[in-house]
């Protein structure tokens, strides 16, 4: 399998994915807290998180295997830098040409790249450790899953959950 290729397919279509989930919410909820049951962020938190992913660790963990220095995050808290009023067109644009750049980075890897070793970031509660580029980029792969599945939520079951609640 030509994992350049695969990877490459595969990150423009979950863009595409995420993004289309975006517009099927209705604009005017963008910024509503969602109904019971439909999680605690609003779409423009999430497309907010995605863009801090693809900025602070996708493409810098992509560049690390082209030698660049291992992405730390050690000052960011990310609760900090949400506001409520985020203007939500330029951040799916920022979403956008980030992944547009990591989809670019595909092609700078050889075969043996992607099975290449590194010493990675720390997020979240789990360590990433030493791992592969591969696992890098199936980890973007789940990551846009989960926040696509999520966004679709909202588009689907607001309504339901609404009428619920009355």
């Amino acid at each position: 399998m030509d994992l350049s290729s695969w990877f490459r397919e595969t990150l423009r279509t979950g863009a595409d994915g995420f993004l289309w989930a975006v517009e099927q919410v209705p604009r005017e909820r963008w910024y509503a807290t969602p109904p019971g049951g439909l999680g605690e962020w609003n779409v423009a938190r999430h497309v907010f998180h995605m863009v801090l992913y693809e900025r602070l660790i996708a493409v810098p963990s992509m560049r690390q295997w082209m030698g660049g220095e291992k992405p730390m995050l050690d000052d960011v808290v990310e609760a900090e830098l949400w506001g409520e009023e985020k203007e939500l067109e330029p951040l799916i644009e920022e979403f956008q040409a980030l992944r547009d750049t990591q989809i670019a980075l595909c092609d700078s890897f050889g075969e043996e790249a992607w099975s290449a070793v590194r010493d990675t970031i720390w997020t979240g509660p789990e360590p990433w450790g030493s791992i592969t580029l591969k696992w890098v980029v199936s980890k973007t792969f789940q990551h846009t899953a989960e926040h696509t599945h999520d966004v679709m939520r909202l588009a689907l079951f607001w309504d339901f959950r609404v009428a619920r609640e009355q």
